[in-house]
């Protein structure tokens, strides 16, 4: 009698690892995560930013220590076709590149641009790359997630 209910419980719980390894498998490729206009974002006095068109909101306050501003007037964001955020303002020297993870934003990569500070940063979406113009100097950079483009 306890032969038939061990091999019942057996069978239930091969039934479970086997149910439980194959998981779900329903994959989207092709996916473009790219932001076709930049967002302008003005911080709050908590150095909060929330672009509502987009629906993320952030803090960037670890930028502005990492830049050794106190404060800027405004942050340009785009995202590009892979999902990184790029991230800059006036005043910075550098391009941040962020990966989306749950509930936070990582640091991808750190893009020097410039010892001297961005005047009038703009970001553009290109095919495959993300520009950054500097209008006040007319400057040109090509980036990725990776770093500057040629």
């Amino acid at each position: 009698m306890a032969k038939p209910k061990l091999i019942t419980l057996s069978m239930c719980v091969a039934l479970l690892f086997g149910a439980a390894a194959c998981g779900p498998s329903l994959v989207l490729q092709g996916v473009d995560y790219a932001q076709p206009i930049e967002s302008v974002l003005t911080p709050d006095s908590n150095a909060e930013v929330h672009d509502q068109r987009y629906a993320v909101q952030f803090n960037i306050s670890p930028v502005l220590e990492e830049e050794g501003v106190d404060s800027v007037d405004q942050v340009r964001l785009i995202r590009n076709s892979a999902g990184y955020y790029f991230l800059t303002a006036a005043g910075f020297n550098n391009v941040y590149v962020f990966a989306p993870a749950e509930s936070k934003l990582e640091l991808q990569t750190k893009i020097n641009i410039t010892g001297n500070g961005l005047q009038q940063p703009a970001f553009n979406q290109r095919s495959g790359r993300i520009e950054l113009v500097d209008i006040a100097t007319g400057d040109t950079y090509n980036l990725d997630q990776n770093g500057l483009r040629q």
